[in-house]
C-alpha cells in the first residue's frame, strides 16, 4: 500500500478551483455513479468493471474511473497495459479498452518526481500543520488533480470505482457532489454493520444514493442449476429497511468472474448465459435508468462548494 503525500502546502485551500475544473469537465457527461464499500474484499472493482461492459455492449459511452487510488486494478480487469505516467500539468485522454470503453487510472496522472511513501517507511505519519493526515491530503489531492486533468470528454455515464471507507466518499463527494452512490457489500453481519455505518455517512452528507448491491449472496451451481447459501442471510436486508435504501440486487459468487478478471477477459461476454452475467447486465440496466432520471428530475444543488467562503 502506498501513501500520497501532498501536492499542495493546503489541498483545502485550492479545493474550489479543482471543483470548477472538475465541474466543467464533466459537463458532457449525463450521469456520474459511485460504487463504493465500507469494506474491502467484497467484490466491488470486479462489479465495477462488469457493470460498465454491460453499459458498452449495449451501445452506452461509459468511462471508467480507478478512484481505489492505492491498488488501481481496473486496467488489469480489462486486459490493458498500464500507460505511460504524465506532467500532472498536462492534460490526459483516457486509455480506451475493449468494447469502447474509456479508462481513467491514476497511474497516468502521477509524475514520477512525486514521491510514494511506503507503509512500511514509517508506521506513524504525522499530521500537518493543519492538522490533516499525509494520506488523507494526499488521497483528495491526487483525486482532484486526476479529475481536472483528463480529457474525459462526452459519455452517457462516468462510472467511479471508489476506495473502501468512508473517506473516500467523502473526498469523492467534495468533488462530485451530484454524483449517485451504489454501496456494495456481502451479507456477512459485520459487513452489514459497517454499511450501515457508511448509509448514514452518505444520508448525513445529503448524498444522492441509488441502493445497495449485496454480492456474493451463495454459490452459484452449475450441476444442480441453483444458486446454494454461502453466507449468513437477512443483515443486509435489516440494514437496507433501517436506512429506508432499496436492495438493488443480489449477485450469486461465481469463481469464473475472478478468473476472468485476472486474465484481463469480459465475464459477461465469456460467460453470458450464466445467472450472475444476466443480472449483472440488468443492474446495469437499472442502474442507467435510475441514475439518469435521478438526475434529470434533482433540485439544483445548493450546497456551498467546499472550502468557499
Amino acid at each position: 500500500m502506498s501513501i500520497f503525500t501532498d501536492f499542495e502546502p493546503d489541498t483545502a485551500a485550492c479545493l474550489p478551483d479543482a471543483v470548477a475544473q472538475i465541474r466543467a469537465n464533466l459537463e458532457a457527461i449525463k450521469s456520474t455513479i459511485v460504487l463504493t464499500s465500507a469494506r474491502g474484499g467484497v467484490g466491488k472493482s470486479a462489479l465495477t468493471v462488469s457493470i460498465a461492459a454491460a453499459l458498452a455492449q449495449s451501445g452506452r459511452k461509459a468511462v471508467l474511473f480507478d478512484a481505489d487510488l492505492n491498488s488501481p486494478s481496473l486496467h488489469a480487469m480489462l486486459g490493458m497495459k498500464t500507460p505511460r505516467r504524465l506532467p500532472l500539468s498536462d492534460a490526459a485522454d483516457p486509455a480506451t479498452g475493449p468494447l469502447g470503453l474509456r479508462v481513467v487510472t491514476v497511474n497516468v496522472a502521477l509524475e514520477p518526481a512525486i514521491p510514494l511513501l511506503n507503509l512500511s517507511d514509517a508506521e506513524i505519519l504525522p499530521a500537518t500543520e493543519n492538522g490533516s493526515r499525509p494520506a488523507s491530503t494526499g488521497y483528495a489531492a491526487t483525486l482532484s488533480r486526476t479529475l481536472a486533468h483528463t480529457r474525459l470528454g462526452a459519455a452517457d455515464l462516468l462510472l467511479i470505482d471508489a476506495a473502501p471507507g468512508l473517506e473516500a466518499c467523502s473526498r469523492i463527494l467534495e468533488l462530485v457532489p451530484e454524483a449517485n452512490f451504489v454501496v456494495v457489500s456481502h451479507p456477512a453481519r459485520l459487513a452489514a454493520q459497517a454499511t450501515q455505518r457508511m448509509l448514514e455517512f452518505l444520508a448525513s452528507k445529503r448524498a444522492r444514493v441509488l441502493g445497495l448491491v449485496e454480492n456474493m449472496v451463495g454459490f452459484n451451481c452449475d450441476g444442480c442449476h441453483a444458486v446454494r447459501p454461502l453466507l449468513p442471510h437477512g443483515a443486509m436486508i435489516a440494514t437496507a429497511v433501517a436506512a429506508g435504501v432499496s436492495i438493488l440486487d443480489r449477485l450469486p459468487f461465481d469463481p469464473r468472474l475472478a478468473e476472468t478478471n485476472d486474465r484481463g477477459a469480459l465475464f459477461i461476454r465469456e460467460y453470458a448465459d450464466t445467472p450472475l452475467a444476466k443480472q449483472i447486465v440488468g443492474l446495469a440496466q437499472s442502474l442507467e435508468r435510475s441514475a439518469l432520471t435521478r438526475d434529470a428530475t434533482a433540485p439544483r444543488d445548493d450546497r456551498e462548494v467546499p472550502g468557499a467562503n
